[in-house]
């Protein structure tokens, strides 16, 4: 009887090593690995600092054109000024 229990035992460690061989080849061929995830993030840190880039940009786009038709309504109203005194 005692052989058959470590038979049995024996059986059960191999069918555990196999589930867990097959269990650790599954996750790694379906689960995200740690390097992925790394990538993933550091992807998603650039992706931020783009947005926070395209932001900037977009804010001194519209001062920087604000000013110029400031500047060009200014030309024209000193030009009708200049027109209407020399006539």
């Amino acid at each position: 009887m005692e052989l058959h229990l470590t038979n049995r035992s024996e059986s059960n460690l191999v069918n555990n090593s196999m589930l867990k061989k097959l269990k650790s080849n599954w996750e790694n061929m379906w689960m995200p690995s740690a390097e992925v995830v790394e990538e993933e993030e550091l992807t998603k840190k650039k992706a931020q600092l783009e947005i926070k880039r395209d932001r900037k940009y977009e804010s001194r786009w519209v001062w920087y054109h604000t000013l110029l038709a400031i500047e060009l309504a200014l030309a024209n109203i000193f030009l009708f000024w200049i027109a209407i005194n020399t006539l």
